[in-house]
């Protein structure tokens, strides 16, 4: 077993003791333990994906097939899970504060970081979908052009497409905010009270 599968294993078992123990006494700082620890969790896949640059992951479709990630598609998803280990971490450190409404009211004052951030998860996630799985390029050549053109072609481009506005619109409210509330960006502010 690889050092850092290990260290996965250990800081998840760790994690799930603690979100047990934090609702069975009742306990809010070991909840919000267990939740940063299950961030950590995330980041330390994502961090193996970027080494190894290997991903196995069991496929969202059947419980008995996987899902093999390599090369840049690796590199993506390790990404993908850091960026989502690292929103665990910061919701349960926000939780721990007591300042979750604060931090939301100023990401949506200033929606550039998050909109940034966003836009990379999104452009990971459409790399990661253009080039595939290792078992998306399996079997006959009908059906991998079938698969490569439906099932991550067209999604992949989407999700560049959206990931393209995300970085747009997130590099526009950090350069100009007067010129991203003009478009509307002003209108989280109003829908939400901020």
């Amino acid at each position: 077993m690889k050092p850092l599968t290990f260290l996965a294993i250990v800081i998840g078992l760790i994690g799930v003791l603690c979100l047990f123990l934090g609702q069975w006494l009742s306990l809010d700082i070991l909840t919000y333990a267990g939740f940063g620890l299950m961030g950590l969790v995330a980041i330390v896949i994502g961090l193996e994906a970027l080494i190894t640059r290997r991903l196995v992951q069991v496929s969202r479709y059947s419980r008995r097939a996987n899902e093999t990630y390599v090369g840049v598609a690796a590199i993506a998803q390790g990404v993908i899970f850091i960026i989502m280990g690292l929103f665990f971490i910061g919701i349960a450190f926000a939780a721990y504060m007591n300042s979750g409404r604060e931090l939301f009211l100023h990401f949506i004052r200033h929606p550039g970081l998050a909109l940034l951030v966003f836009g990379l998860f999104l452009l990971m996630m459409a790399i990661s979908a253009i080039v595939g799985t290792v078992e998306d390029k399996e079997g006959g050549r009908f059906e991998v052009y079938l698969t490569l053109l439906t099932s991550r072609l067209l999604p992949g481009l989407i999700l560049l497409a959206l990931a393209a506005g995300a970085f747009g619109l997130g590099l526009l409210e950090i350069t100009s905010p007067q010129a991203f509330d003009q478009m509307g960006g002003g209108f989280l502010e109003v829908l939400f009270g901020g």
